[in-house]
């Protein structure tokens, strides 16, 4: 071989390889692509699949923060639609009336409780009325209308109810009772009806005082038939608002079972109204003789059963 020949021939061997010793990026792809045993096509179809895999993700966070949002926007309507309810729209609140305990004066058959929540002369005497139109009770026997009212804490919390007592049942009635009688009654007292002829209306007092107490009833006699004639319900021309304009009624002292009365007659000596001192601790005050014999009789029953 020629020596030509010889050296063109080592030229290209160094080309060669130096040709081969170049890395391109093709090359090296191609090599990953051969050593993973991975196509093109593969590759393209994996990158897709991340693509929509996040796509999906994103869209179920999306749905989520919707539904949370959702929410809170009933939440915060509900919460805005309770507080207005609550504070514009305020219920009259339930409380539940207990029973109250009382010690009657006398015996009686029957016992009706007559609540107020707001108690006035209006209420009071058109409830008593009420219950007199209705009531029907065995002849000859006695039934006690006793008056509750709403009784209040001293932080205005209502808590139940209380009986309402002598002071502030004549003032109820705007009676014109003295404030030196008002001091020595009790403030426990009777009233209700009797069945007689018709349903006769008695109130009882409990006194600590006779002698001081007495002066002070006939002081009242000037208004008493006034002042008691809106509770004592029933036919009776002493409470007759034109009579006791145009009358004055006298009273007379009179004695029934041994007791003194005092009491208004009619012209045949029937008594109208009267009212006694049984004993030095009660004052009865009635409209006819047959319910003031009764109350003595159930009076003396007491005294002999201590």
């Amino acid at each position: 071989m020629e020596p030509n020949q010889t050296q063109q021939q080592n030229d290209k061997e160094i080309a060669d390889k130096k040709k081969s010793s170049i890395r391109t990026y093709q090359g090296d792809l191609s090599e990953i692509v051969n050593s993973k045993d991975l196509s093109a096509t593969k590759i393209v179809i994996e990158e897709e699949s991340k693509r929509r895999q996040l796509f999906k993700k994103i869209g179920i966070e999306t749905k989520k923060n919707t539904a949370l949002i959702i929410v809170s926007v009933i939440l915060l309507v509900a919460g805005v639609a309770s507080v207005f309810l609550l504070n514009i729209l305020k219920p009259t609140p339930v409380i539940k009336v207990q029973e109250v305990e009382f010690t009657p004066i006398i015996y009686t058959e029957y016992q009706k409780d007559l609540f107020f929540e707001n108690v006035s002369k209006l209420k009071l005497t058109k409830s008593v009325q009420d219950e007199v139109t209705r009531l029907d009770i065995p002849l000859g026997s006695l039934i006690q209308l006793y008056f509750t009212k709403r009784s209040v804490a001293e932080d205005g919390t209502q808590t139940g109810k209380t009986l309402i007592e002598t002071n502030q049942f004549m003032e109820i009635l705007d009676a014109r009772v003295s404030s030196t009688l008002l001091r020595f009654l009790e403030p426990n007292f009777t009233f209700g009806f009797h069945s007689t002829t018709q349903n006769s209306p008695f109130l009882i007092f409990k006194t600590r005082s006779f002698e001081d107490s007495f002066p002070e009833i006939i002081k009242w006699e000037a208004t008493i038939l006034e002042d008691l004639g809106s509770i004592f319900v029933e036919d009776n021309i002493v409470f007759s608002k034109n009579r006791l304009r145009e009358s004055v009624y006298q009273f007379k002292d009179i004695v029934v079972e041994n007791k003194d009365v005092r009491a208004i007659l009619d012209g045949g000596g029937k008594i109208l109204f009267a009212y006694s001192f049984p004993d030095s601790e009660t004052l009865v005050i009635t409209t006819n003789k047959i319910t003031l014999q009764e109350i003595f009789d159930r009076l003396s029953t007491i005294y002999h059963t201590r």
